[in-house]
């Protein structure tokens, strides 16, 4: 339980980061915000690291894979939420448990019957029926690549996290990427760097600030439950989606977007419910 409560406020703290990003995004390159994303992180979980031990050197390679990882994923999803509504990049979003699913198959040697794989394709079915008109009538396919790559980056962090297990405390576990994070966009950052105003600022570091607390809530429910477990809780966020959408961005979500959640949502569902038979 305190796993799917965790992954619950994680999934809300992203939701928050994603906000600040698409607000950050209209006039700022996807190097700057990165960058002082990761920094911030790494100004808090750096000096914390450090007093815990740091990472054990043969832990690292695993380290540097998952930090690649979520890398890869924030630099994706600014450049979908960019182009895209939120509800739109997270219904591409959503079929991160179904992806988690598969890696945690030769990952974590954990165990999928056929059914399982009848509602990822379920699942997979809906984020077409979402996507499709957006495609059709000249949306952004580059949005939706974006977030489909963001997707299966998040989804390998968190079968590596998962593998990982609990052997560095959490301000470890997140100094790698932010670190990481600093030395990938940071050249890039520097090269077109915005002096920003004051309000922007403040936005910046909180966007770092809410990115870094969310990873390290995320990584501690990955921690105490089953990846299989917590992957469904990744559809809070279209709760979030639009709820923002509407109050930040004066956008509401297409009934085809709501059709194909719809029909995720039901997949996951009976994902769960065919989990829950298979443990009694």
């Amino acid at each position: 339980m305190r796993g799917v409560v965790l992954m619950v406020v994680g999934i809300a703290l992203f939701a928050l980061t994603d906000v600040t990003t698409k607000w950050l995004s209209s006039g700022y390159g996807a190097a700057q915000v990165i960058a002082m994303r990761c920094g911030t992180a790494l100004l808090v979980a750096g000096p914390l690291a450090w007093r815990q031990g740091g990472i054990a050197p043969r832990r690292l390679p695993l380290h540097l894979v998952r930090g690649a990882l979520i890398v890869a994923a924030a630099f994706s999803f600014f450049l979908a939420f960019a182009r895209l509504p939120l509800f739109e990049a997270y219904v591409v979003s959503f079929t991160a448990p179904f992806m988690t699913m598969a890696l945690a198959i030769p990952l974590l040697g954990e165990r999928v019957g056929m059914a399982a794989w009848a509602w990822a394709g379920l699942g997979f079915g809906g984020v077409v029926v979402s996507a499709a008109p957006g495609l059709t009538g000249g949306g952004s396919a580059l949005g939706y690549a974006a977030a489909l790559a963001g997707t299966a980056s998040y989804a390998g962090m968190k079968v590596v996290t998962r593998r990982l297990g609990a052997g560095e405390g959490l301000a470890a576990a997140m100094a790698v990427p932010a670190a990481m994070g600093v030395l990938a966009a940071g050249p890039f950052a520097a090269a077109s760097w915005l002096a920003p105003p004051a309000g922007d600022a403040l936005l910046l570091v909180l966007n770092g600030a809410l990115w870094g607390t969310g990873n390290a809530v995320v990584t501690a429910a990955v921690r105490a439950a089953e990846a299989s477990r917590i992957a469904p809780i990744d559809f809070t966020a279209m709760v979030w989606a639009v709820l923002f959408d509407a109050v930040f961005f004066g956008v509401t979500p297409r009934p085809a977007d709501l059709a194909g959640a719809a029909i995720v949502v039901a997949a996951c569902l009976g994902h769960q419910a065919g989990q829950r038979r298979a443990r009694a």
